[in-house]
């Protein structure tokens, strides 16, 4: 029942406010670039930018530099990358969309793991361990 509600409300509702900002950011970075749709590159460049949040806890205890991560142009759309996040929180049994949701939704492509030099599923163990406190 959990995944249900997870995966059919609204995004609006589940979005942390971090998660929000970083989806605004990556807005504002598409438009500043001149393009016309908001990519999985714009999502990962905007949460780097925020530099704190889980997603960037998780990544830095996984040792990445994320001074050396650059947009990769997989040219997958942000719509696909939330859909992704979305399954990845249910699958979780969480009921919110955070930053590590849109992390683990990006991994799920291949050239955002190769970018990141880190793995989906090193990763998602990775943001639990920063969830409860194990890893920093």
């Amino acid at each position: 029942m959990l995944r249900k509600t997870t995966l059919d409300r609204p995004l609006e509702h589940l979005l942390t406010d971090r998660a929000r900002r970083a989806l605004d950011l990556a807005e504002q970075q598409a438009r500043n670039l001149g393009h016309d749709r908001v990519t999985a590159d714009h999502l990962l460049m905007s949460l780097i930018y925020l530099d704190e949040g889980v997603a960037v806890t998780t990544l830095r205890s996984l040792g990445c530099d994320l001074r050396d991560i650059h947009a990769h142009a997989t040219g997958v759309g942000l719509g696909h990358v939330v859909v992704l996040a979305r399954r990845e929180a249910a699958g979780l049994r969480h009921r919110y969309i955070g930053t590590e949701h849109f992390l683990l939704g990006l991994l799920n492509e291949e050239g955002t793991a190769a970018a990141l030099g880190v793995g989906l599923h090193q990763t998602r163990a990775q943001v639990i361990k920063v969830l409860h406190g194990e890893a920093y």
